[in-house]
């Protein structure tokens, strides 16, 4: 019984771990969490090598005081 709580314990952290990783990475939070329950660091490792999302540019509107 507790090699079983331990297991389940090991899949929902590294997957968590996976997810908060990956969620902002071109691979996505769901196959993060995958990949990290599944292969745990390794896993974790395969995300980090994954590209970051582009974040959009935003044009700075102080000067006009956000009026067109």
């Amino acid at each position: 019984m507790d090699q079983a709580f331990v297991f389940i314990l090991r899949i929902i952290l590294m997957g968590g771990g996976g997810y908060l990783i990956g969620r902002n990475r071109k691979i996505g939070g769901g196959w993060s969490f995958a990949i990290g329950a599944i292969l745990g660091l390794i896993g974790w490792i395969i995300i980090l090598c994954s590209k970051k999302n582009n974040k959009p540019e935003f044009d700075d509107m102080s000067s006009t005081g956000g009026q067109q």
